[in-house]
């Protein structure tokens, strides 16, 4: 009798019958049985009134998906069975029913009972219900579940297309187009997915590209705006990927990121003082170590800059570190370079933008606002820029914007040069250029609008260099002495831009040194190039610094070459049948000596380049009118060095040896190795830091009358302004592959965005602002100078008080009266108030 009262009363308890069976599956089959009997009955009455709340059924629908791999047979028909339930009745059924049978869902995948391409299909479906933890649910769940399934090198191909097929048919659905409609519901959170999978390196082909680029062509703003978003920052999550639709309801997601970013604040600064009163150990070490980072890659987030996923910094439970697995294969092209018909997609962009543009709202049309249709020409602007489209009408359509008080101009002049390039042709963009002098770079302009108009000018030269007419150009260097330290370092920039593209467009006295001297040696392929030209490259770039040794110098490459190239002919002869060993010791001695008065004479000629060179520096290198005696002197230079541009010093003829070596380039001869490619790469950026660090050298003659138009600073140098960048830093060719963003326009001195100095670097500044200013240098500072140390009395003040506890002078302090001690205090406030 207590048995069977004890079998009823676990029929009735499914937690505890569950745990049972989990325990021992067979010896309650029968259980089992009875509870799957009473789920099929359960389902017959529920189909009949969908829409009433079933709590018991619920529960009973999470019992059967915990226990329904224990009896994989007799609960086969069981996955199959919710999923028809919701395919047929998921708008009708109640929230937390539906969540239930989600749950069960997700369980049942996870743990291998149903496979994936079953339930995949049925949870973009449920993405239409007006239930946003429930599509929040399926989009963590479907995330998680791809990247499984797609996990290290293995790629599941079968499942990726089917899905990227399914999200395009929802994506570019009829019901999908309408903004109220639970079709947009689908499209965005689809698209979501499609995003968060490109962005964890899952789904990084053309088909999941293009999916997102129909995307972009929805009515719907929040789809579209989404799309965008990503093809103009693929690795950064946007603001609307967390929010749906606007019936939902809108978060303060403001006011959230900044409590949360206080909280985090708050928790770092806590644990750094706990770090500093508690015992030091290694636990408390770690702690504070993932809190730091945690902070700085939140403040990196917060400035903008791109930061990959962290995965809690290779840290479990336990403190134990998990090893990184290979996530995928490295490769990784961008987005923009998977659009199949990158043309056509932006010209539909385009005519998007332009049709809002035009539009009015009396007509019945849509009309988006203007931040909308900025980020539309942002990304038309990254297309043409990147794809190099011709896209006549995108010019004349932005020249209405380029007036100094446009809302958001600094982004409009950003987009106009990053939809220049190389094959645009001038005539479109010199309205532009014209319209940009006209209406930023004039004296009435306030100093930062001048210094964008500069900026944008030498931005749109980088990629199209015969944009600007000769004219224009030599008007807009003389902006080069302007008070405003911007305005006078863009100028620079764009004086310095033409000297290295196209020196001809400039003045004969702005050219530089380094320019004219390139124009007078001329040669094959030296002059700038034509519309439409595109000039081969000569082997690798950079390779002539692998020639340079570390601190700068001519290394001995070429006569290493050289003596190779001896070396080999030697060993043909011996092959031919100069065996003798005195013979082959007689022919090495000459190439011996060779070497050594190769090495004099490198050693000779490098001290002659330096005479000269000092030489060259003291001459006056602004007088424009004496141009035959720079010409005899070039004259004289080749004529005494005897060296060709590719050819090496040659010997002395008392050595015996009057042909001279040829020289040959290190990729001509040997491989390159990786080491060497770093070595180039850290040798380049040594020379832009060396052109940043030097500084101009101040003429010592004054100004003559027929020198007003360029300063004494390019008459000792002539090439002053190659240390100025459009941002200060020195002007080069790299900017042209990236794209230009508003602080570019603006410049690093209006931007005001610097990076922030390292503790080497302040350091260093301190020290170097010390220097010579002993009247304000600290006691210590001058005690170090003059070489002595601290008084004893000085010593006494800063030792541990158990060091002198036991001295007399101490224990008679404790000691004195209370009449003693007013005296004293007495005494110290008269001194204090007479000042010593």
């Amino acid at each position: 009798m207590g048995q069977k009262v004890r079998s009823a009363n676990l029929l009735s308890n499914l937690p505890q019958l569950q745990n049972l069976i989990k325990r021992d599956p067979r010896s309650y089959e029968e259980e089992f049985n009875q509870q799957l009997h009473h789920f099929e009955a359960s389902l017959a009455i529920f189909e009949l009134k969908p829409d009433e709340d079933a709590k018991e059924f619920g529960e009973l629908i999470h019992f059967l998906a915990q226990v329904a791999r224990c009896y994989p047979e007799k609960s086969a028909r069981f996955p199959m069975q919710l999923i028809e339930l919701l395919q047929r009745h998921y708008p009708v059924l109640d929230s937390e029913l539906r969540k239930s049978i989600v749950q069960a869902l997700i369980l049942l995948r996870n743990r291998g009972v149903v496979s994936n391409a079953k339930v995949m299909p049925l949870f973009f479906t449920l993405f239409r219900c007006r239930d946003k933890k429930l599509r929040s649910m399926l989009y963590t769940h479907i995330v998680n579940d791809v990247k499984m399934a797609n996990k290290g090198k293995h790629r599941d191909h079968k499942l990726n297309k089917s899905l990227q097929s399914f999200m395009y048919t929802m994506v570019t659905a009829a019901d999908a187009q309408d903004k109220h409609g639970e079709g947009a519901i689908a499209a965005k959170k689809s698209l979501d997915v499609c995003i968060e999978l490109y962005r964890k390196n899952i789904w990084t082909d053309a088909k999941a590209v293009n999916v997102i680029v129909q995307a972009c062509f929805s009515p719907i703003n929040k789809v579209m705006l989404t799309a965008a978003q990503f093809f103009l920052n693929p690795t950064k999550k946007s603001d609307n990927d967390n929010s749906d639709d606007s019936d939902d309801g809108e978060s303060n997601s403001n006011a959230g990121s900044a409590g949360k970013t206080m909280k985090n604040r708050v928790n770092l600064i806590k644990i750094e003082h706990q770090s500093k009163v508690n015992k030091k150990s290694k636990s408390r070490m770690r702690i504070l170590k993932k809190a730091t980072r945690v902070h700085a890659r939140a403040q990196a987030i917060r400035d903008g800059q791109v930061v990959e996923e962290d995965d809690e910094d290779g840290i479990g439970a336990g403190g134990s570190k998990k090893k990184k697995r290979a996530s995928g294969p490295a490769v990784n092209f961008d987005a923009l370079s998977l659009v199949h018909d990158a043309q056509s997609f932006a010209e539909k962009l385009f005519a998007r933008v332009h049709r809002s543009a035009t539009a009015t709202k009396r007509g019945g049309s849509t009309v988006d606002r203007f931040e909308v249709r900025l980020i539309l020409l942002k990304l038309v602007s990254r297309l043409i820029g990147h794809h190099q489209l011709q896209l006549m009408a995108f010019y004349p359509f932005l020249q209405r914007y380029l007036q100094p008080h446009q809302l958001e101009v600094t982004q409009i002049l950003a987009l106009l040069a990053n939809a220049s390039h190389a094959f645009t042709p001038p005539d479109v963009l010199q309205p532009l250029i014209r319209a940009i002098a006209d209406n930023f770079v004039s004296d009435h302009c306030a100093p930062e609008v001048m210094c964008a108009g500069l900026n944008t000018v030498r931005a749109i030269a980088v990629r199209q260099p015969l944009a600007i007419d000769p004219d224009l150009l030599n008007d807009l260097i003389m902006y080069r002495k302007h008070k405003d330290k911007g305005v006078m370092m863009a100028a620079r920039s764009l004086l310095t831009l033409y000297r290295q593209l196209n020196p001809e467009m400039l003045h004969r006295r702005e050219r530089g040194r380094e320019a004219t001297m390139n124009l007078s040696a001329g040669g094959a392929g030296s002059g700038p190039l034509s519309f439409g030209e595109v000039r081969p490259a000569e082997g690798v770039d950079g390779a002539e610094l692998l020639e340079l040794t570390d601190d700068g110098s001519s290394s001995l490459d070429e006569l290493e070459y050289a003596s190779a190239d001896e070396g080999h002919s030697d060993l043909e002869l011996s092959e031919a049948g100069l065996s003798d060993v005195e013979s082959a010791s007689s022919d090495l001695e000459p190439l011996a000596s060779d070497a050594e008065n190769d090495e004099a004479a490198v050693s000779e000629l490098e001290s002659e380049g330096s005479e000269q060179e000092a030489l060259s520096d003291n001459d006056d290198d602004g007088d424009d009118d004496n141009d035959n005696d720079g010409e005899d002197d070039d004259d004289d230079e080749d004529d005494g060095d005897g060296v060709g541009d590719d050819e090496t010093p040659e010997a002395p003829a008392a050595a015996g040896t009057s042909k001279p070596i040829v020289k040959k380039r290190v990729d001509m001869v040997r491989f390159l190795t990786n080491e060497d490619f770093a070595r180039i790469e850290r040798l380049k950026r040594r020379q832009r830091s060396e052109g940043q660090q030097k500084q101009p050298k101040k003429a010592k003659k004054a100004k003559t009358d027929n020198d007003d138009d360029y300063s004494d600073y390019e008459d000792s140098n002539g090439e002053g302004e190659e240390e100025y960048g459009s941002d200060g830093s020195q002007a080069d060719e790299d900017d042209a592959d990236g794209m230009v963003n508003t602080w570019d326009i603006l410049g690093d001195y209006h931007s005001r965005r610097r990076r922030k100095a390292t503790y080497e670097e302040r350091l260093q500044s301190i020290r170097a602002g010390r220097e010579g200013r002993d009247k304000f240098s600290s006691r210590k500072a001058q005690r170090e100078k003059e070489g002595r140390s601290l008084t004893n009395r000085e010593k006494r003040k800063t030792k541990n008080f158990k060091m002198i506890s036991h001295k007399r002078s101490v224990v008679s302090k404790g000691r004195r009266s209370l009449a003693q001690k007013r005296r004293e205090l007495r005494t110290h406030v008269v001194r204090q108030k007479k000042g010593f």
